[in-house]
């Protein structure tokens, strides 16, 4: 398991108990939500900061698109987050599936 899955694993045991998941609406809340982090007030190039800012958003990005996925019936695993631009971008080409076919929240 890389560090990036442990830290991953991590914040996911810190979510909210399963009878408290968030609804599918409160989810894709979250995922724009941690999207917009993802690119605004982009890190300083330089500092001791620059690196766990980034780190953070990502995980929390991460975090919102495994509960949105959970909450859609789309299957992922921590395990798959070993290389996390691919996950990421296979999860967010299955919800934008999943809309197309669906057309619903």
């Amino acid at each position: 398991m890389s560090m990036y899955t442990q830290l991953l694993d991590a914040a996911v045991a810190q979510r909210v108990p399963v009878h408290m998941q968030p609804t599918r609406h409160g989810a894709l809340n979250a995922l724009r939500r941690t999207r917009g982090e993802l690119t605004e007030g982009v890190a300083p190039a330089k500092g001791p900061d620059a690196v766990p800012v980034v780190l953070a958003r990502e995980i929390a990005y991460d975090v919102a698109l495994l509960e949105l996925s959970e909450a859609m019936g789309i299957e992922t695993d921590l395990r798959r987050f070993e290389q996390p631009q691919q996950e990421r971008a296979r999860l967010e080409e299955a919800l934008k599936d999943y809309w197309v076919t669906h057309r619903r929240l």
